[in-house]
Parts: structure tokens; sequence; C-alpha cells
């Protein structure tokens, strides 16, 4: 592929993005066609500017600079939701607002596309409400075309606190290494504490140097210091790294991180109160993005139960969605936990969604038993 980024400029510049797009060979023809389309509604709508302007930590700038096929597919979807949603008279300004800014868009812009990408799929008709000050007010109302039910969502963010923060960046440090970066073994892992960023390129090199020696002489690599220990092992060796893993109960193909010692179930009750913005004579679902880590690292049949407990006093909540991304080969799947309560995981090849919806069985369902159905059908 020729050079297309030829300056740090170039980067800014819609048409270089979209000229990069055209001669990848790592997607198919329809694919950079659709591609191209995307980037140039998000041209429209956040402006010439707005790649020179914005932060790098911008999430829609970083759907743009991510060129991984998967990326490029999230991408897709991701405008052809803002398509739909730009069609209809649903205050679209107020979301396209959410957007623009980094911070706004961690924290509430994204999740409102994402709740609208689950509800649309369902003929669900989705409008966003602006707030109005010393007034409660949710984030989205949902109303159902065919009998005018209305139901209203609330939208929140778990934010971690520094600790987690390093928690994280550490694990997604050591997840990159075994899972993205060339060339690629079945492995395991396991962090034993905290590392500096700046112990980050000499960690890369140990597990180069390791992938180095693996491929060279054909042999499975073990390492361990006080900070972290893996192994890796050739294709020829698969069979006697699945007797090792099993022999010593470790699961394969997995970076253990360090737990997150804070409670975070409980953090996650505290923000239930949230569901007060919802009209107290109207359903609703309260909507809380979290990290991916806490499905990595929760009994999920426990938090479920602590967490129905917490929202039973809330009689106008129909329930809550947990929700998170991460980037990992993972396998679809649904998981019935009883009591309403269900775990789903829909994947874009690598990029996972995972969500976990409680269900308040304590609510006052004032919706018909049609727009409940399409509320399930839109998780699952």
């Amino acid at each position: 592929m020729r050079k297309i980024f030829i300056s740090d400029r170039d980067h800014f510049k819609w048409s270089k993005q979209k000229e990069y797009i055209s001669n990848l060979d790592t997607i198919d023809e329809n694919t950079k066609i659709k591609a191209i389309d995307a980037l140039s509604l998000l041209e429209i709508e956040f402006g010439a500017q707005f790649l020179k302007t914005t932060s790098i930590n911008h999430p829609i700038r970083q759907m743009i600079s991510n060129k991984a096929p998967f990326q490029i597919k999230d991408l897709i979807e991701f405008t052809e939701t803002l398509k739909i949603l730009k069609k209809e008279n649903n205050n679209y300004n107020r979301l396209i607002q959410k957007l623009l800014g980094k911070d706004n868009a961690q924290t509430e812009g994204v999740s409102l596309v994402n709740v609208a990408r689950i509800f649309l799929k369902e003929e669900l008709t989705v409008s966003f409400i602006d707030e109005i000050k010393n007034k409660k007010t949710p984030d989205v109302k949902i109303t159902n075309p065919n009998n005018d039910d209305v139901f209203f969502i609330e939208i929140t963010k778990l934010n971690n606190s520094d600790y987690q923060n390093e928690i994280s960046d550490n694990y997604n440090f050591f997840y990159n290494q075994f899972n993205n970066v060339q060339p690629l073994f079945s492995f395991f892992g396991t962090q034993f504490q905290l590392v500096d960023k700046k112990e980050y390129p000499g960690i890369s090199k140990i597990i180069a140097d390791a992938k180095k020696k693996v491929k060279e002489n054909n042999q499975i690599i073990y390492y361990s210091d006080r900070r972290f220990n893996f192994m890796l092992t050739p294709p020829s060796h698969d069979d006697d790294f699945n007797e090792i893993c099993e022999r010593n109960n470790i699961q394969s193909i997995r970076f253990n991180g360090l737990p997150i010692e804070v409670d975070e179930t409980s953090r996650i009750n505290n923000k239930i109160g949230k569901a007060s913005q919802i009209p107290e004579d109207e359903n609703g679902l309260l909507f809380i993005a979290i990290s991916p880590i806490y499905f990595l690292t929760t009994d999920i049949v426990t938090a479920a139960k602590r967490l129905e407990a917490n929202i039973a006093k809330y009689k106008n909540l129909l329930g809550i969605i947990l929700f998170s991304e991460i980037v990992a080969p993972k396998e679809p799947i649904q998981v019935n936990l009883g009591n309403n309560h269900f775990f789903s995981r829909k994947t874009i090849e690598n990029l996972c969604r995972e969500s976990l919806f409680i269900f308040n069985n304590n609510c006052d369902i004032k919706l018909s038993k049609e727009t409940l159905v399409k509320i399930y059908q839109a998780l699952l």
C-alpha cells in the first residue's frame, strides 16, 4: 500500500482519511464504499476542522484513527445509526452537541448512540430530551409507534478512580501485547503488581524476545518476575500447552490483570439513585456504562441479586442495563440468570458489546406486553 499520510497534518484531512480507506487491502470494496460514506457523514456533522481541533482521545477520533476491520465496521454501524436518527424529528442536534466535545462524548454522547442503536432495531422511535434547569429530566424518550407506549432512559457512567484507571491501563497494555502485537501464539499470563507506564518499553521487549524464541526454536517459553508471568507456545505444541493449562487449572488465551479491590457492585448501586430522573408516572430504564473489567472479575449472578434488591424501591423503574465494550476474541452469548435477568454479548468480529440486564420485578408496569417484548428483544 502506498503511503497516504505524508505529514502529520495529513491525518487531520478528511480527504486523506477517505483515500487511506480506499487503498486498504484488509476490507472488501463494499465495506470501503460504506466506510467512505461514513467519513463523509461525520465530516458534515462535526465540521471540516474536527480532526484538527479535537483531542486524540475523543472516542469518535479514535474510531476514525483505528483502521482495523472490526473498527471500520463499527464506525459504519455508528454512522448508520446517526443517519436513521437524523431523518426523524427527535432533537437530533442535542445528540450532536453531546458528541462534539471529548468529555461529553465519553460520559454521555457515545452512550446515547448505543442506546439508540439498541432500540432502533426493534422499530421503536428514539428522541433526545433537553435538560431543563432545576428540573429532573431523563436523557432519552422511547416510543412504540404501534400503540404510542412511552418509556424513558436515564444514562450515566461509572467513572474509575485513579487506581482503577491504572489497573485498567495495565490490563489493556498486557492484553494488547499478547492479543494484537505480532506474532501471536497461544498464551496465559498473570499480573502480580501494578507497573508504571515507564516500564512498558522494557516489558514489551521481554515479551517480544520471548515471542522471537518461540518462533525461532519452536518451543514453549515461560517467563516470570515479581511483576508478572506468562507462557507462550507455538502451534506445534498446543497439545502440551493445553495439558499444562488443564493440569494447573489455568484458563488459556487469557491474561489475568490485577483485581479491582473496590466493591464495584456497591458503586453501581450508588448510581441507581439516578433513576429519580425518570418521571414518576412513567416507566423507564437506567443505562450505566461500566468498565469491561467488571464482567471479567465479577460473579454476575451474585451481583444481579444485590442490584435487584436495590432497584426494587423504584416502582417506575423497569430495570438497569450495565453496558461495556471490549476488544477481545469472544463468542456471542446469551445467559438467562433467572428472575427475568440476563447477560448478553454481541460481537462485530473482535469488538464485543456486553450487557447485564437486571429487571425490576417490583415495578408497577404501565407498558403493553408488546412493548415489553420489544424491550427484551432489543437487549438480547
